[in-house]
């Protein structure tokens, strides 16, 4: 398993040590809050992490859906303790650049590899349609009836979806649906059902791509961008309010791509208890986020 910078857990290690940990600054009533943007992989990690943060560490946590911008602030404003999806550097750079980041509590990537994709049913002739160029045929343009099926308005892959929609000319006469995650798969799901053509925004990780065969589009200008880092976020003085077996816990919590798609393929089909139950299957790996190099020992 690949595990993350050994200069990040002792930055963290040493300001838990040096006054951090006799008297939490906040003492309210000891609980994380968690936000967790309503994505499959989102809510699967969240799970995960609300489950080791009760059973290993003995913390209360709560977890709210709020949309990317609203996590980003509520982060900013110290009323939220922990954002778990910025997707880094380019997704979501306008709220990096909007809000200060660099004096949130950052915890390092959860996993990396991710991408953001618009994809459509294996079933879709290639030669038909292979490209957002080919986006501009007629033919095309009917069997998609001009649509391209987005998710919720504020998240990173619909930011850069509208910026697709002004950039290409092949999309000139194409409108970008707003909806949700779910209604998105939903969508698709119909679409696959009944051997119709659909364009959908999306990203990897992601349990559609388990659950159908698709094929991602090229994007000859490169907006949807190469491979990016998932962070976690904190806000500023979290290390100062929470006991440090809480940070270490997060600074050392890290998944190669190949688990988070395990992981969220689970929560796809269970839904929450998923994390008690990966857990179980993989206590090596909870034991070293848990306890670090004494669980190697």
């Amino acid at each position: 398993m690949k595990t993350k910078s050994v200069a990040l857990v002792l930055t963290l290690a040493l300001a838990l040590t040096f006054g951090f940990v006799a008297t939490p600054v906040r003492a309210q009533d000891e609980t994380l809050e968690i936000g967790a943007i309503a994505w499959e992989e989102s809510l699967a990690i969240a799970d995960l992490i609300q489950h080791v943060v009760r059973t290993e560490l003995d913390y209360n946590v709560e977890v709210t859906n709020p949309n990317a911008g609203v996590a980003y602030e509520a982060v900013s404003n110290g009323d939220l303790d922990l954002f778990l999806e910025s997707w880094q550097p380019m997704t979501q750079a306008n709220y990096l650049e909007k809000y200060n980041v660099v004096e949130f509590t950052n915890f390092g990537p959860m996993y990396e590899e991710a991408k953001l994709t618009w994809a459509v049913p294996a079933y879709v002739p290639e030669d038909k349609l292979s490209s957002v160029e080919d986006l501009a045929k007629e033919e095309v343009k009917e069997k998609l009836d001009g649509e391209i099926t987005g998710i919720d308005p504020g998240a990173g892959i619909m930011n850069i979806s509208d910026e697709m929609m002004d950039e290409y000319e092949a999309l000139s006469d194409y409108e970008l649906l707003e909806g949700s995650g779910a209604a998105m798969q939903a969508s698709l799901k119909d679409a696959v059902m009944n051997d119709e053509w659909i364009v959908v925004t999306g990203w990897q990780p992601h349990s559609m791509y388990g659950r159908f065969d698709l094929r991602n589009l090229e994007e000859p200008k490169n907006m949807l961008g190469a491979e990016e880092r998932i962070h976690m976020l904190g806000r500023t003085n979290f290390v100062a309010d929470f006991p440090s077996k809480v940070s270490q816990f997060l600074s050392r919590l890290y998944l190669p791509i190949s688990m988070v798609n395990n992981l969220t393929s689970m929560y796809g089909d269970m839904g929450e208890g998923t994390g008690a139950a990966w857990a179980e299957e993989h206590p090596e790996i909870v034991d070293y986020w848990v306890n670090g190099v004494d669980a190697l020992e």
